[in-house]
């Protein structure tokens, strides 16, 4: 046991020491683990099995003998005597005082399996409530999911500005040259250095955005991460033709309906029978003589048997309430799938709707390259206004933006479906 627990020590400090250290790159599927493990619900889950083993464990308890002391001093009103009176023979009247004390032992023999069937839904209880604790986990998915291909977007964004940029420089160093030979006015030269500006500040906000995402990112893995980390990227696994839901829900629901059913096994259980062994002694006044006024040793040992008779008369009412609770489970559980196939529609619906966006970007991105290309060699021959071509080279960022925005939305859109069927 001890060797049990110096590694389990070991592990929690080397895995403190890896999050501590600053990570140079994190996937989606290592931000989800770190989350979990992370998360107070993961120290929440081992309390209560732990809470749960030992309860159960003190169940074994109930097998030992039951030992009762008990004391008492009464004083009566009347006192047992014989209605007739004996010649030469005088019986001495009992006192109105009387004391006694006894240790009582109960030794259970035969309990009809109401300890048995106890023990097995404790266990039933303790999986119960950590399922509960493993279905508030499983939603850190979803949170992580959000700010994941949040800090994605934006860091792909950022990169896409640095080439707006970039062509935006090799520009300003044409128009510098034409408004040197006297081909075009400096107005047109500051057309180009405000939309640089304006380059960075966007810039400017989609780091900001990133930086918020991946902050919290750290708040919700403890790893040590940073605006510099590198996220990489997600690869696509979307299987529409696997149907097979296996969310932590469905399993909470099997539980509580074994709960139920082992809570009816224990009602019949509860009217069987009981055998148990006991013995009775004790100092007191009157003893087991009750015609002698002196304090006496006595004890008592015998077999008792115990049918509880109400019992069997509310059993079947009572199993009757638990089969309703248990048609109340199923129905719960009947609805969270029919709503899980709506969401499982709109994911799907999501997924081919990015698909589609995405399979014509880069013709669109293609086309719009050419466009700017060309309206910058008739700008370098004084043929079109600074206007002109800064129209189109929004136009050609808009698109490669929109093409970021659909491949990331369509990761996260297959991400969200892999959550939603418990993948």
């Amino acid at each position: 046991m001890n060797r049990k627990i110096n590694l389990l020590i070991a592990f929690l400090f080397f895995s403190k020491l890896l999050i501590a250290q600053q990570l140079t790159e994190i996937s989606i599927e290592q931000c989800y683990n770190l989350a979990a493990n992370n998360s107070p619900l993961y120290q929440q889950k081992a309390l209560t099995i732990a809470a749960g083993n030992k309860a159960e464990k003190n169940m074994n308890l109930k097998w030992l003998p039951q030992i009762d002391l008990n004391a008492q001093a009464t004083y009566q009103s009347d006192v047992t005597a014989l209605p007739i009176k004996i010649p030469n023979i005088t019986i001495q009247e009992l006192d109105k005082d009387q004391y006694k004390g006894t240790l009582e032992l109960v030794q259970p023999v035969l309990d009809g399996g109401v300890i048995s069937g106890q023990k097995k839904l404790q266990q039933i209880i303790t999986q119960t409530e950590a399922q509960k604790v493993e279905v508030d986990l499983y939603q850190l998915r979803s949170t992580i999911n959000n700010y994941y291909f949040t800090a994605l977007l934006m860091d792909q964004n950022i990169g896409l500005m640095s080439l707006v940029q970039q062509d935006l420089t090799n520009s300003l160093k044409t128009v510098s040259a034409q408004v040197s030979n006297g081909v075009a006015t400096k107005s047109n030269l500051n057309l180009l250095k405000v939309e640089l500006l304006k380059t960075g500040q966007q810039k400017i906000e989609f780091g900001s955005v990133k930086k918020q995402a991946i902050e919290i990112l750290a708040i919700l893995t403890g790893a040590n991460v940073d605006e510099h980390t590198r996220l990489i990227n997600p690869a696509s696994t979307y299987n529409i033709a696997d149907t097979t839901v296996v969310r932590p829900e469905l399993k909470l629901f099997d539980f509580q309906q074994q709960n139920i059913r082992l809570q009816s096994k224990l009602i019949n259980a509860k009217t069987n029978p009981k055998f148990s062994l006991f013995a009775n002694g004790g100092y007191g006044k009157p003893g087991l003589n009750m015609l002698s006024n002196q304090f006496q040793w006595f004890y008592m040992s015998g077999v008792k048997l115990n049918i509880p008779i109400m019992s069997r008369i509310t059993q079947q009412k009572d199993k009757e309430v638990l089969m309703i609770q248990e048609q109340v489970v199923g129905k719960q559980k009947e609805n969270f799938l029919r709503n899980n196939q709506q969401l499982l529609v709109r994911q799907r619906n999501e997924i081919e709707k990015y698909q589609q966006l995405a399979a014509s970007d880069s013709e669109i991105i293609a086309l719009r390259s050419s466009i700017k290309e060309n309206a910058f060699v008739k700008l370098s021959n004084g043929l079109i206004t600074t206007d002109d071509y800064i129209r189109e080279l929004n136009a050609e960022n808009q698109a490669m933006l929109n093409q970021k925005l659909h491949e990331v939305a369509l990761l996260q859109a297959q991400y969200n479906y892999k959550i939603i069927m418990g993948q």
